[in-house]
């Protein structure tokens, strides 16, 4: 396997686990906030969701290169 490929598949699944990630984190802020308002945690969550478009933008760039 050559070089530029290794470095797709790397550069594939980086997106992926960070993707997962900042779901199960979204999934997580979601669930605390149900039950309180928190003008900090509301604020990672606006970080986490773009987070999560950013990485699925990467995720449908890398499905095209």
């Amino acid at each position: 396997m050559s070089t530029p490929q290794k470095r797709k598949i790397m550069f594939r699944e980086e997106v992926e686990m960070t993707l997962e990630c900042a779901v199960k984190m979204r999934k997580h802020l979601v669930r605390i906030l149900e039950n309180r308002t928190d003008s900090k945690l509301e604020a990672q969550l606006r970080y986490v969701n773009s987070l999560i478009m950013e990485a699925d933008s990467m995720q449908m760039l890398a499905a095209v290169a």
